[in-house]
């Protein structure tokens, strides 16, 4: 059978080896069609960084509200059930992650000052106790699940301390969430998809008893100083907003940075020798997280709506129509032959950064900074207190959908 294109992209958005290894699927899309129109779902793909650089910082490409949420692969069947989904969300409001200007532009200056680099650098210490705590933990129990022990405990915390979420609470965010990105594959079953919606609207009323608390009683957190705002300025965040917001920040603060820490040490110990050169040398923990952040990332696309005509020159002068949905396929670009040599290759002291695993132009996530801090203090203390790290599963299970990350990392662990 031919191999085409579109048979490629059906294996990688539905099929189990897409969601198992979906590189040596985008490896092939590279060399058939970087920018491709599938033929199943009326979607553009593209591939190439320089492409989806472009795009991503071009202001003819957003969020067009009228149009029904989408995600990659899905059938028609599929689409009806998001829809479905999504118009109960859309009449409560959405955050800046799916406005455009001016609208985004006043909500992101709202909390943009809340991950200044100086603000994020006075975390610094905060978030070595709390790495070490968890370290702790890992070497007296010597066998753990690192997502369990580490990887989910420790940026919950840090996002749940600076917006405002009490610790009791935050513990129970984790099996919504996974729940709600099993409802987002495209082959979701109606369990996923109604327990996934429970979970939205038990969210939704613990963020609406959260707010009024903090309106009572304001304490020195993000959330107070946005409800400040809000009731001071008469408006510049109203009630939806607000919500939406608070839930994005939480959300957002720890979901990337639990996946960068469990993919990022699935990657190390796949590839013994760049552990044992990380291991070895403590300088090379800075371009190890920029590396983990470009090989594995945590965020495989993100989709934009043309909402005026584009001419892609740079893909042979393609012309996008108004109307047309884009997946820029962050986890291929960040593998793009023409922008990284030997792309396939794990390189703990690779100096071509910049990837795009969180995104270009006005939507590049605020939290970026804290999460690269987050990692680098994890994979340093980790070095220090640990000789060996062991991994127990070599084929751990994986959650993919909007995100990608890991269920489990079970591993043993012998420190120094």
């Amino acid at each position: 059978m031919t191999i085409t294109a579109d048979n490629v992209l059906a294996d990688l958005l539905r099929g189990a080896e897409g969601r198992a290894d979906p590189y040596p699927l985008y490896r092939a899309l590279h060399e058939l069609a970087p920018f491709h129109r599938h033929d199943a779902d009326g979607m553009w793909y593209a591939l190439r960084y320089e492409t989806c650089r472009n795009l991503l910082r071009d202001p003819r490409l957003g969020h067009d509200d009228e149009k029904l949420f989408r995600r990659p692969g899905m059938t028609d069947a599929q689409l009806e059930r998001m829809r479905a989904r999504m118009e109960k969300r859309r009449r409560r409001g959405f955050s800046m992650l799916t406005e455009n200007p001016p609208d985004h532009t006043r909500m992101r200056r709202l909390v943009s000052r809340a991950f200044t680099t100086p603000r994020v650098e006075g975390l610094r210490e905060r978030v070595v106790g709390l790495v070490d705590e968890r370290l702790d933990e890992l070497a007296d129990a010597g066998e753990v699940d690192i997502m369990k022990t580490l990887a989910f405990p420790l940026p919950v915390t840090v996002i749940g301390e600076l917006v405002g979420v009490p610790a009791s609470e935050r513990e129970r965010f984790r099996p919504i969430i996974t729940d709600g990105m099993l409802a987002d594959r495209p082959d979701a079953t109606e369990e996923e998809v109604a327990r996934a919606e429970r979970n939205f609207e038990e969210l939704e009323q613990f963020f609406t008893e959260l707010i009024a608390a903090r309106r009572a009683a304001p304490e020195d957190d993000l959330l107070s100083a946005l409800i400040a705002v809000r009731d001071e300025d008469d408006g510049r965040l109203d009630d939806d907003e607000l919500r939406s917001t608070v839930f994005l920040l939480f959300f957002a603060g720890f979901v990337t940075t639990t996946n960068v820490i469990g993919n990022g040490l699935l990657a190390l110990l796949r590839e013994p020798a760049e552990m044992a050169r990380l291991w070895d040398d403590g300088s090379l923990v800075e371009t190890a997280v920029e590396e983990i952040l470009r090989f594995d990332s945590p965020v495989p696309f993100v989709l934009r709506d043309v909402l005026e005509p584009v001419r892609v020159d740079d893909e042979g002068g393609i012309e996008l129509e108004k109307g047309a949905h884009v997946v820029m396929m962050l986890s291929a670009a960040n593998r793009d032959p023409q922008r990284y040599s030997d792309p396939d290759r794990f390189d703990v002291g690779r100096r071509e950064a910049q990837p795009l695993t969180f995104g270009w132009g006005i939507h590049h996530c605020l939290g970026a900074p804290l999460a690269r801090l987050e990692a680098q203090m994890t994979f340093a203390r980790l070095r220090e207190r640990f000789a060996r790290i062991e991994l127990l599963d070599p084929d751990p299970p994986r959650v993919v959908s909007f995100l990608r990350g890991l269920r489990t990392l079970q591993v043993r662990v012998q420190p120094r």
